[in-house]
């Protein structure tokens, strides 16, 4: 009886507080068994909520949900997806990343990162990246690549030019 408000039993006519917006929205939890299912998912829920003119109004609740003290209830993944629209949210002139995305693997770290790029491509100014990646292969998504070797600068130069040579940067590629 003294637990009896802390457990919420599933009821298909209510909102599930101890859910995600997005889980009560499909009843449920989206599967991972197939490739890109749940961003497909996403992007097909995303287009009926804005279809049927919800869309602000789901916003507006996820962005109530309590978070904790200092984010405790997210989860690191979330955790480190919140810092990371937090930096781009500042709108600086500089932003510098230190591999803010550590808790996915690398195809959503690459499929963020490609997002984040494009949005900051097409704002109407034009802030200098500075995104320490966890993978060698990451960089091709950038201008300019510099490699460092305990602490010391060993390259510099495009993705393309570092690739093709026989240094550092070729080496972390390969593997």
């Amino acid at each position: 009886d003294d637990l009896r408000d802390a457990i919420e039993p599933y009821d298909p006519e209510k909102y599930t507080a101890a859910a995600s917006v997005l889980d009560n929205v499909l009843f449920g939890r989206i599967g991972n068994n197939q490739a890109e299912g749940p961003e497909r998912v996403r992007a097909l829920v995303r287009g009926v909520l804005e279809e049927t003119g919800l869309y602000d109004e789901v916003l507006d609740v996820g962005l109530d949900f309590d978070v904790g003290v200092g984010g405790r209830r997210l989860s690191v993944v979330q955790r480190q997806k919140l810092d990371l629209a937090r930096a781009m949210l500042k709108r600086a002139d500089f932003v510098i990343l230190n591999r803010p995305l550590l808790a996915l693997d690398q195809r959503q770290q690459e499929s963020i990162m490609r997002r984040v790029l494009d949005g900051l491509k097409h704002e109407e100014r034009n802030p200098a990246v500075i995104w320490v990646v966890s993978s060698a292969a990451m960089a091709r998504f950038f201008d300019r690549v510099i490699v460092f070797d305990a602490g010391t600068l060993v390259e510099d130069g495009t993705h393309e030019t570092l690739s093709n040579g026989n240094g550092t940067f070729s080496t972390l590629v390969s593997r």
